[in-house]
């Protein structure tokens, strides 16, 4: 069951925490233990509200890439994401007041689906951006632990976890406002370690993310990262 919890590992990284008022947005994925250049991936702006994230290996191959639209619930948008490293797939797709998830483990595995209700609680990937965003007078003054519930499309699940306003990690650019995103569950502690997030004060750009990826490699892990990212678009 551990195993299980360790997957889970927040989907809401990387695509799934940016959604910038810059075009065009480079996040740098390193390895949190031996700072080893993992993968890099390009997020940008296609059509209004879609959001294309590609992700390329550090040879500069493309192995992942990712479609989100933010339609209705902003804070649970629709998204499909190929992986060719092992075939994976997911997509989320809205069904009136519910959404749609199907998850393929592999290229040649069963593709399993359930629905869930949408709620203001409930994130679906970068979705966590826009909750930022939409509650960031409330997030910056937080008092105490605020809890919401993140979908894991890989389990066809939710879980619970709690936002709260932390210091930042060491290294992190100043004067950042940083996040700690933590299983509610003590169970579900044990295998999953919390997750940081650093974001610009003014602009409320996302500027770093520390934690366990969304991308699995070809061994169907899923590495913790330290990510950091770039603006070059911006003003």
């Amino acid at each position: 069951m551990f195993k299980q919890y360790a997957v889970i590992a927040l989907t809401l990284c990387c695509t799934q925490v940016i959604a910038q008022d810059s075009k065009t947005v480079i996040g740098e994925a390193f390895d949190t233990q031996s700072n080893e250049l993992l993968y890099v991936e390009k997020h940008r702006y296609v059509q209004g509200d879609k959001h294309e994230v590609k992700y390329y290996d550090p040879q500069g191959k493309l192995f992942a890439q990712k479609l989100l639209n933010y339609g209705d619930y902003e804070q649970a948008p629709e998204f499909e994401q190929t992986n060719d490293l092992r075939g994976e797939w997911i997509r989320v797709t809205e069904q009136g007041s519910k959404i749609k998830v199907e998850y393929r483990e592999t290229s040649d595995a069963v593709v399993f689906d359930k629905r869930f209700d949408v709620s203001d609680d409930l994130l679906v990937d970068a979705g966590f951006d826009r909750y930022v965003k939409k509650h960031w007078n409330e997030l910056v003054n937080l008092k105490q632990k605020r809890s919401i519930d993140y979908l894991v499309p890989s389990r066809l699940t939710t879980v619970g976890f709690d936002v709260s306003k932390v210091d930042c990690l060491a290294g992190t650019v100043e004067p950042a406002v940083c996040f700690q995103i933590a299983p509610t569950s003590w169970w579900v502690s044990l295998a999953v370690d919390p997750i940081t997030v650093a974001y610009d004060p003014d602009s409320h750009n996302l500027l770093r993310f520390n934690g366990r990826g969304n991308i699995a490699s070809a061994s169907g892990s899923y590495q913790t990262v330290d990510i950091h990212y770039q603006y070059p678009n911006a003003e």
